[in-house]
């Protein structure tokens, strides 16, 4: 067993800390305030029953990650019969919540891992390093990121895909993720392809997702986007060319035009005459006050 052990304070531009590491032999939690930074659970040969605050009662195995967010009130009770360790780790910071979603450990159900045995003596040496204050909360900052990285991946061999297809509010997510995503680089040469590998779906269900919610495939979505900050381009660059618009969106201009004049039902190059000639008839012609 590792008694928990708390850290101290953290250096204010530290965006991820560890809070707090440590284990018990299966007995009871009762936090009624919840916690104040997110809760990392790993059941090690038992596993319980944690009734949640708004969530009802979630069901922790053995070899299992769970992870909670801060402020949550809750209860553990482990199973009966069982010889088992929680190990849980305290983590802080405002990148924390960003990382821990984004490496999909926010979820909604407990998450069984690969190489379990690994995950936990990595934690361990955590706990050592905190107790025998041989590391900088810097260092303890570097492992517990390389920690969360190595437990998503633990956690994407087994069902990963197919979990967070059964659920429709992580599926929502998954979709937020590939828009994140496109939004950031449509000016790059982006696949859907790629877009679905990184968030862990096929192009098929991410299409699913975009139908379902957009009316549209991801490729619509993305093309709709990039025609969308070509025209802001176009309004804030009223020198510029329909060219110079279509290579800052990652489009031909060929193909660009002709789909601009599908989405805005005219061509770029029209659309600018008509906003340079109001610009220059309000500079003669000047609203008074």
């Amino acid at each position: 067993m590792l008694p928990f052990r708390l850290t101290g304070q953290p250096d204010s531009r530290m965006p991820l800390y560890l809070y707090g590491v440590g284990t018990q032999e299966e007995k009871g939690l009762h936090r009624p305030e919840g916690f104040p930074v997110y809760q990392l659970f790993l059941a090690r040969d038992g596993g319980g029953l944690f009734n949640i605050s708004g969530k009802g009662t979630i069901i922790v195995g053995s070899g299992q990650l769970f992870a909670l967010e801060p402020g949550i009130a809750h209860e553990y009770t482990p199973h009966k019969r069982t010889c088992g360790e929680l190990g849980f780790i305290g983590i802080g910071g405002e990148s924390a919540e960003s990382v821990l979603r984004t490496t999909g450990i926010m979820c909604e159900r407990p998450r069984t891992l690969t190489g379990f045995d690994l995950i936990w003596s990595q934690m361990t040496e955590l706990w050592k390093g905190l107790d025998q204050g041989g590391m900088s909360m810097w260092q303890m900052s570097t492992l517990i990121y390389q920690l969360i990285l190595d437990l998503a991946q633990a956690m994407a061999p087994v069902g990963y895909v197919s979990h967070v297809h059964g659920s429709s509010e992580a599926g929502l997510e998954g979709l937020n993720r590939a828009i994140v995503l496109m939004q950031a680089h449509y000016q790059d040469d982006l696949l859907l392809k790629h877009v679905a590998e990184a968030v862990g779906y096929s192009v098929q269900h991410l299409n699913r997702l975009f139908h379902q919610h957009y009316g549209v495939t991801g490729h619509q979505y993305m093309q709709r986007w990039r025609l969308q900050k070509g025209l802001e381009w176009l309004n804030e660059h009223p020198e510029a060319s329909v060219k110079e618009a279509a290579e800052n969106v990652g489009m031909e201009v060929n193909y660009f035009i002709r789909m601009f004049k599908r989405e805005f039902g005219e061509t770029p190059g029209k659309g600018m005459k008509l906003r340079n000639q109001l610009r220059l008839e309000q500079d003669h012609h000047p609203r008074h006050k």
